[in-house]
This record gives C-alpha cells, sequence and structure tokens, in this order.
C-alpha cells in the first residue's frame, strides 16, 4: 500500500496525458484516462474507496500503452503503480480462457509443441474452416483466438548457436519470444539470417521462456519473477555483448527484470543493426515498394527504440515508408488486451486501419509480435489482402548474401 500511495502521490493531476491516451480519446471519461486511474488506486490505498468490480473495470480497461509516462513532467512510473495494484487485487480479478491458454502455452514447452501440432491439424486440414463455418470458436469462448491465428507455416528445428557468415564482430543472444516460436517462424529466421551477415555469432538458448509480461500484467508477480529468473540463466553467458529481441513486447518487458546485468543487454533487433553501424546498402535487392510503418507502444514509450526500424528499412534501395500518423495512437493489441476488450481494440485498429489504407501501402511492417496479428486479423476481416511483416523480414528478403538458414 505505501509503495501505491508513494508511486500515485507524484502525480499531480495536471492533464497533459489526457490527449495522449487513447482510452480517454474514445470515451472523454476521467475514469478512463491516466490521472483518473491513478486518482482512484490512490484513493482505494488510502482506504477511502472499496475493492469494487467498477474499480477494477476501470485499471483493466487501461492498455498500458505507457504513452502517459513519455509526455509526463512529474515522471509518474504509471505502468509499474497499475502493475503492483493489480498484484494488490488478484484474487478479485478473473482469468479468461483465452488468456488462461494463452499462458499454458506460453510457459511450458510441452504445451507449446501439442499446440503446434494441434495447430497444424487444425490449419492445414478443413477442421478450422468448418469450426467457423459452425461458429464453435465463439462457442467455446475462442473466437478472440481463432481470429488471430496466421496461416500455418511448418516451424524449421532451430539449432542453438549460428556462426557469423562474414568476419565476425561480435556474439549476441537471440530472444525467440514463445509467440514468435509458435506463429512467426519466418520473423526468426530472417533474424537469424540477417544477423549472421552483419557479422554476429547467433547464440538461441533452448532454456529461455515467456519473458513474463502476460503475468505481471495480470497480477502475478510471483510467475513472472520465476520467468524472468529463467531467461536470466538462460542468457547467462558472459560472452554476449547484447540481448536482441523481435517483438518490442518481451523487449520492453525485460529492459525492466531486477536483473540489472541482462536488462541492459536488452535491444531491438532494429535498433541493435543501426547502434552497430550494420550498413546493408550494397547487399540489398531494390524494393519500389510503399510500405506503411507501424511502431508498437511498447517500441515507442518504453523501449525508446522507435528509430532503428525506419533507419534500417531506408537502407532499402527504392523504398518508400510511410510511418502511420501521430494522431493514430495504438493499435489495441497491448498483449492480451485484444482478448478481453475486443470492443475498445477493434475500435483504435480499425482507427489505425483507415489511416494505414489511406496510402494504399503494399506492406505494412511492425515490430511486435501481437500487433502484427491484431492488424493482420483485422485487415482479413475487412476482406483486404495486405501482407504484415516484421521490418527484419523485408530486409532479410532482400538481402542478396547467401547465408547459413535455420536447421541445415
Amino acid at each position: 500500500m505505501n509503495n501505491l500511495l508513494a508511486d500515485a502521490d507524484i502525480c499531480v493531476k495536471c492533464g497533459l496525458c489526457l490527449p495522449h491516451c487513447p482510452t480517454y480519446t474514445k470515451t472523454q471519461n476521467e475514469n478512463e484516462s491516466p490521472r483518473g486511474r491513478i486518482a482512484l488506486i490512490q484513493a482505494w490505498a488510502g482506504r477511502h474507496l472499496e475493492t469494487s468490480k467498477k474499480l477494477i473495470e476501470h485499471i483493466d480497461n487501461c492498455l498500458l500503452c505507457r504513452s502517459c509516462e513519455r509526455v509526463c513532467p512529474a515522471v509518474v512510473p504509471y505502468g509499474r503503480l497499475v502493475n503492483n495494484f493489480r498484484e494488490q487485487i488478484k484474487e478479485e480479478r478473473d482469468s479468461t480462457l483465452s488468456v488462461s491458454l494463452l499462458k499454458s502455452v506460453s510457459h511450458n514447452k510441452t504445451i507449446a509443441h501439442l499446440a503446434q501440432s494441434g495447430l497444424r491439424l487444425y490449419q492445414t486440414t478443413r477442421l478450422q474452416k468448418t469450426a467457423r463455418l459452425l461458429r464453435l470458436p465463439e462457442l467455446f469462448r475462442l473466437g478472440n483466438v481463432d481470429r488471430l491465428l496466421p496461416d500455418y507455416h511448418e516451424p524449421t528445428a532451430l539449432a542453438p548457436h549460428y556462426p557469423a557468415t562474414t568476419e565476425a564482430r561480435g556474439n549476441i543472444g537471440l530472444f525467440t519470444g514463445c509467440m514468435g516460436s509458435l506463429l512467426d517462424h519466418e520473423t526468426v529466421n530472417a533474424a537469424i539470417k540477417v544477423l549472421t551477415a552483419a557479422g554476429f555469432n547467433v547464440s538461441v538458448p533452448v532454456m529461455q521462456t515467456c519473458c513474463g509480461a502476460l503475468d505481471l500484467h495480470n497480477g502475478d508477480n510471483e510467475t513472472f519473477e520465476q520467468l524472468a529468473a529463467t531467461n536470466y540463466k538462460a542468457f547467462a553467458d558472459n560472452n554476449l555483448d547484447a540481448i536482441v529481441t523481435i517483438a518490442s513486447g518481451c523487449g520492453s518487458q525485460m529492459q525492466e527484470y531486477r536483473q540489472a546485468d541482462f536488462a541492459t543487454k536488452v535491444v531491438d533487433i532494429s535498433h541493435f543493426l543501426i547502434e552497430s553501424g550494420c550498413n546493408f546498402n550494397d547487399q540489398l535487392t531494390p524494393l519500389a515498394a510503399s510500405v506503411c510503418l507501424h511502431t508498437p507502444c511498447s517500441l515507442k514509450n518504453v523501449m525508446r527504440e522507435e528509430q532503428g526500424a525506419l533507419k534500417l528499412l531506408k537502407q532499402i534501395p527504392e523504398i518508400n515508408i510511410a510511418p502511420l500518423p501521430a494522431s493514430v495512437q495504438c493499435c489495441g493489441s497491448a498483449g492480451s488486451y485484444m482478448l478481453d476488450h475486443p470492443q475498445m481494440s477493434l475500435a483504435l485498429l480499425n482507427d489505425l486501419l483507415k489511416a494505414a489504407l489511406d496510402d494504399q501501402p503494399e506492406y505494412l511492417v511492425s515490430s511486435n509480435i501481437g500487433c502484427a496479428l491484431h492488424i493482420s486479423a483485422g485487415l482479413r476481416e475487412k476482406g483486404i489482402a495486405l501482407e504484415v511483416l516484421h521490418p527484419i523480414v523485408l530486409i532479410a528478403r532482400q538481402l542478396k548474401v547467401i547465408t547459413q538458414q535455420p536447421g541445415e
């Protein structure tokens, strides 16, 4: 309680955060604004407000995009404040079937392997089409999960180590992420291809696990700390110059681990390549295409590494990059938010899609798998064939040099 009050008391209620808050912009309700939520937590921690369903709803409606933190003159640790509150009232909160399923898959490698086999059966036969025709996902309260599933691609077994394919200039550990390993094999493979071509020896620790963001944001600090400890051990090699992530949602969480020697090494892959001075200009084939650049909230507001993807993509000859306008705040993905708050999530997604499609791009790139899956689902539901991919995939596709592929 003292920690909650100490963090909440920093807020002077100036309101500079209001226009930057996606939920307040939509509702114009002070209870759905950062300072409104802080006031509610402050009153609850001071025992002036009882725990209630309505109180929990107002706090849970927050996306934790942390745009408010970026503009706050008082530097209120808003993300920490909300996470700590959720931990305090975790017994009062209900976990949905979708989130419980997501946790099981992301935490347990055996269950993840079973899920991979299940997806193969579900998506490569007529099962998925039949299930959707009969509306079975909605019947079993899994419709919000089913809509996110990309087309199935057979995974490639990963080796624990990939040597640089040019003169070695350093060693990095690659954090693949639980959802990346399950649903986005192309990005994992592309990251290995580009990093080794840039002269980095790549380690892919088998022991690595979920970053823990899902648990922390749902008030389960104990599980979060266990996962953080596992990842700390997995990347304990002192020879690693950096721990590179391909999902900013994971990277932003790992940069806030208590293990400072681990956290300070975590970096987004695009930012890492640019900061390392990697120049692929002579190795990339031209791409005369229009690309819409989506910058995830976690990359922009927490990692503060949003320029990496733009600078990296500009190295592709003839490419035309159009970043989304600043008026587009959050895509509505926000981890498990899109599963538990579909109405607000889709409202925010529709704003993004409207802005993105104005320039009729041929690709849309995003540095976070959750955002990419959410945006792809929205496009499919509108019947729009627009490929959504990670910036590093676009770089890998245009890379001229032939490098060793995962599993070879």
